[in-house]
């Protein structure tokens, strides 16, 4: 069988990878230079700093698998960010308290959060948990039944503290989210299941960070005869039929080419996807058409400073105004500089969407100084902007009812989608949704 692949982020580098394990031909098609998607890494200023996703969680042993396949897996190669991914929470502007991880028990432990409103968490929360675990941690939507409300307005009446210094700052600094873009299903199954980042280990690698196995990736299907392996193509149309399929796409400086074969896989972010396939029924266009993602840029810095006593971490609570940035991380080099990021919450992606390179470093160092007046005066040696306008899919209250609903459609003929949407948004499940796309292709024959 002969697979067409649009998309070459995580989900469409697992789908072929599975493909062509089984011994079908895939042609993949990234519209970038490299493939990757959120998971890349770049050298800037003698160190590998990722564009996106940060780390690799321990629970997802998919990805360790994966590693290993490719031959990086050897301890040598291997760095535990486990401790690295504690967070510290400025609250009110003048105080910090140890974020700890995402956890029912961190949250006890907050020091923002007053005892009655910790004590009505601690009676709510067992009911919550009791159909959390009884819920498929490979399926978000087997948690539809909790989809009809919001997870800050429900939060809210139990602790405004807990959503204030807690669940905001944390979904804004993993995902982007202000408090409209995730319903209490997402944020129960994602915070509680096996697969969680609660309570596991994260990893990446010593060389290239999280970009080393999407790099990696890149080169064996380069070095593949059996991946028409593409990069730099812009896919204008995909139509499909009873009989195959067809993809119409270009190239700079190329005339347009039609390809066809027996199945596509649609690996591209979900909100692209009724805008490539003019065939799509109304059912499936509809709740392609109401995905929504939020933006997450990075701002990285080199300060002509010595780490001294900032702290490694600050994660910023857009109720003390951090509507922008989310939290920043400083790093001693050891050499009496510092490298620096912070990263943007999708409110100031959107307001700030027209801003240049040099007006996003300029805003975001005025966030940063604002936070931490330490930092004032301190030379900025180089900056640079990774942004990702579409970073992350929405999960907003009735969101995984539509997903319910688009699942019941049941599977279209010669294709299949797969991406973050379908799940969850961490690297890890990303690619499981692009194991299951192949998976499905295959058992149609």
């Amino acid at each position: 069988m002969r697979v067409i692949i649009v998309g070459g982020g995580i989900a469409g580098l697992g789908a072929a990878w599975r493909l062509r394990a089984e011994g079908h031909q895939v042609v993949l098609l990234e519209k970038a230079a490299e493939p990757g998607g959120r998971c890349r890494s770049v050298f800037w200023q003698g160190a590998w700093v990722p564009t996106g996703a940060f780390a690799f969680l321990g629970a997802e042993t998919n990805l360790a698998d994966l590693s290993r396949e490719l031959g990086l897996h050897a301890p040598e190669d291997l760095l535990d960010l486990t401790a690295a991914h504690r967070w510290n929470v400025l609250i009110r502007r003048r105080e910090v308290a140890d974020f700890g991880a995402f956890d029912m028990m961190s949250a006890a432990r907050h020091p923002a959060i007053p005892f009655a409103e910790k004590a009505r968490l601690l009676v709510a929360l067992p009911q919550l948990a009791r159909r959390m675990l009884a819920a498929d941690p490979r399926d978000l939507t087997s948690v539809v039944a909790l989809d009809d409300v919001n997870a800050c307005e429900h939060f809210r009446r139990l602790s405004p503290a807990f959503v204030d210094y807690f669940l905001e700052p944390c979904m804004g600094m993993f995902c982007g989210y202000g408090a409209e873009d995730f319903s209490l299903a997402w944020t129960a199954w994602s915070s509680a299941g096996r697969l969680s980042w609660a309570g596991n280990h994260m990893w990446s690698y010593r060389e290239r960070g999280v970009g080393r196995l999407t790099w990696a990736l890149g080169r064996a299907f380069a070095a593949d005869p059996g991946t028409d392996y593409r990069t730099g193509c812009t896919v204008h149309e995909v139509r499909h039929d009873a009989d195959g399929v067809q993809v119409a796409y270009s190239r700079a400086d190329e005339a347009p080419e039609v390809i066809r074969a027996d199945a596509v896989i649609m690996a591209v972010p979900g909100h692209l996807v009724s805008g490539l396939m003019p065939d799509l029924d109304a059912g499936r266009r509809g709740f392609f058409e109401a995905i929504d993602y939020a933006g997450h840029h990075i701002v990285y810095y080199l300060l002509d400073r010595p780490k001294g006593d900032l702290l490694d971490t600050y994660v910023l609570p857009a109720a003390d105004g951090f509507h922008r940035t989310g939290n920043m991380r400083f790093t001693d080099r050891g050499d009496g500089t510092t490298l620096a990021h912070a990263q943007w919450k999708d409110a100031g992606c959107r307001q700030h969407a027209d801003a240049t390179d040099d007006d996003l470093i300029a805003i975001t160092w005025g966030d940063m100084v604002e936070a931490v007046p330490g930092l004032a005066g301190t030379r900025l040696i180089d900056a640079f902007v990774s942004r990702q306008p579409a970073a992350i899919c929405k999960r907003p209250k009735g969101f995984v009812t539509r997903l319910k609903a688009f699942r019941d459609l049941g599977p279209l003929p010669r294709v299949a989608f797969c991406g973050d949407y379908l799940t969850n948004s961490t690297v890890g499940q990303a690619h499981w949704s692009g194991l299951q796309a192949a998976a499905e292709i295959m058992a149609r024959g």
